[in-house]
């Protein structure tokens, strides 16, 4: 796509600039005649023997060089130039040498003699600039530069020039041109094929449409297959249709699932067939690794009635120092209601501040597995300044509260809490006009089945030698045998409690001398969705909707063998079924 003057020839442009003779009447059109030109680094506008000229492209200074536009080397001195559109060249008829331009690969030709340009030429915003110092050879001008004045100075003898041979920008448009390279001469089945988009539109026109046929990523059956690429400029032109074969033979190098792990973008969800799945996935070594689960943060978790039909008290524990409070309910019910969090001072004889030191939240919403991923990117983020409430002694207050909470609607907090005293907590779901005094008189709802209760940690860390994969190894997360799910209390039945799934709970994961591979998370409890940080980023999965056991996989990172360490945060998302499998798969 160059933004290039377009020199239109009545005849073409390179069987005129090669005539061997110009008709006299032309000839005479002008007669040379001495020039001192003045240009400032910059400034479009230049003075040709003292009269200022308006240009539309300036001289441009870079490092020690100084560039002429091409598009004004007729105006200023007085040279042929044109545009050869079969050739895809800027050619430029000077008293010495006969010069193109070849701006697709960056390439001169002097006299048919071709060479890269380096530092000869350039191309600035698309357009074509040739260096000052190299058009001196061909163009007998002499040339100062006035450091005081900051402007270039050139004299010369201006040849004449027949003015009928080309035309300017009020020219009708000129075609764009389609073309394309391939960074082989022939493929192995399953090789990537890189394909080079070297379109480019004559006038500098953007390139509004570009449509390929044909231009797979990899071909699995050998053979000759033809890509052909067309492009549309923004004036609606379209250039010819360019094609070339590609050759695969016939030398195995990947099939077509290990050419999906290996090459798919990191981040994409790649759907594949069941059978295919268990094929590759299934039945692969699982992966030891080092746990621990620190205690000093308990895990608060008011999931139970997940669906309230009617107001009352949802969960309630004591938490002195560091805790984590997590809730994930619906609104069952035929009306508006709140749900809260209610903070009550246990101390009686001083004020207790509570510090919230991270936060993931998400307004109440009919989409399950929408709330429960937002909160959790929010959450793993981290990042949110820390927030401070004091309580006098015996006050309660409204740690959080969430008004419009419609029929239908789902609600997912995560809150990393300390407090310097005893506080009670609260889940609460209340009715739209009711307020703090009416709580105390609120019932205790009933267990009915998902996780409720204070677990004993809410960090788990697995520390993995990766060093020696060399096939395709997994570990699971959230299927309660490899992965034992935290245990606690139910504070409201006096009863020992199972986290089934860890919700609530975040697993650091460090992958030790990761081998060169990609990392693919595969559901296997169902419907899933839900964000993994990734060496500090957020990868979701999938990137949008969600996944479906045994329905395919998204490629969370991929590793290129150098890295000491790869490392993955995880929070089971509210709305997701577990298990799911992390993959290490070695790539070529």
């Amino acid at each position: 796509m160059l933004k290039l003057r377009p020199w239109l020839l009545a005849l073409g442009a390179f069987c005129i600039l090669a005539s061997p003779s110009t008709p006299p009447a032309a000839a005479a059109a002008a007669a040379p005649e001495a020039t001192q030109l003045l240009l400032y680094p910059g400034a479009s506008s230049a003075y040709l023997n003292g009269s200022k000229l308006e240009g539309k492209l300036p001289l441009i200074e870079r490092g020690k060089h100084f560039y002429l536009p091409a598009a004004e080397l007729t105006e200023y001195l007085g040279l042929r130039v044109g545009w050869d559109e079969v050739k895809g060249a800027v050619q430029v008829s000077t008293p010495k040498a006969f010069l193109e331009f070849f701006p697709a690969d960056e390439t001169l030709a002097v006299n048919g003699k071709l060479q890269p340009w380096g530092t000869d030429a350039r191309l600035e915003e698309q357009r074509l600039y040739v260096e000052l110092a190299f058009l001196q050879q061909y163009v007998s001008y002499q040339s100062r530069v006035d450091e005081e004045a900051r402007r270039v100075e050139l004299n010369y003898i201006r040849p004449s020039v027949n003015p009928l041979l080309f035309t300017n920008d009020t020219m009708p448009n000129v075609k764009p041109v389609a073309k394309f390279a391939v960074d082989r001469e022939s493929y192995r089945i399953g090789e990537p094929i890189r394909y080079m988009d070297l379109s480019y539109d004559p006038k500098g026109n953007k390139l509004q449409e570009v449509k390929w046929t044909g231009n797979a990523g990899a071909i699995f059956v050998p053979g000759l297959y033809k890509v052909s690429l067309q492009v549309t400029d923004s004036l609606g032109q379209v250039s010819e249709t360019y094609s070339r074969n590609i050759l695969v033979k016939d030398i195995p190098y990947l099939d077509e699932f290990d050419y999906q792990v290996n090459y798919k973008p990191v981040g994409t969800f790649v759907k594949e067939e069941e059978e295919v799945l268990r094929k590759h996935l299934r039945g692969i070594p699982d992966l030891k690794r080092q746990e621990s689960k620190p205690a000093d943060r308990p895990l608060l978790v008011s999931d139970s009635p997940e669906t309230f039909k009617e107001k009352g008290k949802l969960y309630s524990d004591q938490v002195k120092g560091k805790a984590r409070l997590y809730a994930d309910h619906v609104n069952g019910t035929e009306r508006k209601m709140k749900f809260a969090i209610i903070a009550h001072n246990l101390e009686e004889s001083r004020s207790v501040v509570i510090k919230t030191t991270n936060q993931g939240e998400v307004y109440p919403s009919i989409y399950a597995n929408l709330i429960g991923n937002e909160a959790t990117i929010e959450f793993l983020q981290g990042g949110q300044p820390e927030e401070t409430m004091s309580l006098k002694p015996g006050e309660s207050a409204y740690y959080r509260t969430m008004p419009d909470f419609y029929p239908g609607q789902g609600v997912n907090v995560l809150y990393d809490v300390e407090t310097d005293g005893l506080v009670e907590f609260t889940f609460v779901a209340m009715e739209e006009k009711d307020g703090l005094e009416q709580i105390s008189g609120y019932p205790k709802l009933p267990y009915s089945g998902n996780v409720r209760g204070t677990f004993t940690g809410s960090e788990v860390l697995w520390s993995i030698d990766a060093s020696s994969v060399k096939e395709p190894s997994s570990f699971a997360i959230g299927d309660g045998t490899s992965d034992v799910f935290v245990t606690g209390t139910d504070a409201f039945q006096k009863e020992a409690s199972t986290n089934l799934g860890n919700y609530g709970v975040v697993y650091h994961i460090q992958i030790k001398a990761p081998p060169k591979m990609s990392v693919l998370i595969l559901p296997r409890g169902g419907v899933f969705k839900g964000p993994f940080k990734v060496d500090g980023k957020i990868v979701q999965t999938p990137p949008s909707g969600v996944m479906m056991d045994y329905q395919g996989y998204t490629i969370i990172a991929r590793t290129n063998g150098t890295e000491p360490t790869l490392d993955l945060e995880f929070s089971p998302a509210a709305g997701s079924a577990f298990p799911i499998d992390v993959i290490l798969y070695p790539i070529k």
